[in-house]
């Protein structure tokens, strides 16, 4: 588990699909849906990562009053180090 300060921005629904796509996952039950006007979300995705194995990760978002938002990456794998590789992607997105 991780915690990444993404700076100021007022859009969570852009944080969540570029994610999305850095890591190629697919969101789980609608969560990659941020309702309008949202101060915080969570976003399940799963899918296989490198080796073909699967992986499941959680991204838990909030917004403060000065509309900069934290991210906590909670990720679940079959090793460390491929949940390690996750975090790495995460900080060069």
């Amino acid at each position: 588990m991780d915690d990444y300060s993404l700076g100021q921005t007022n859009n969570i629904q852009g944080v969540v699909e570029t994610v999305m796509s850095a890591l190629c996952l697919h969101a789980c039950e609608g969560t990659e849906i941020v309702p309008t006007n949202a101060r915080s979300h969570t976003t399940l995705l799963s899918g296989t990562f490198i080796g073909n194995k699967p992986i499941l990760v959680r991204l838990s978002m909030g917004m403060n009053s000065s509309d900069e938002i934290t991210m906590k990456v909670s990720v679940r794998g079959q090793d460390v180090q491929m949940t390690s590789c996750v975090h790495e992607i995460i900080s060069a997105s």
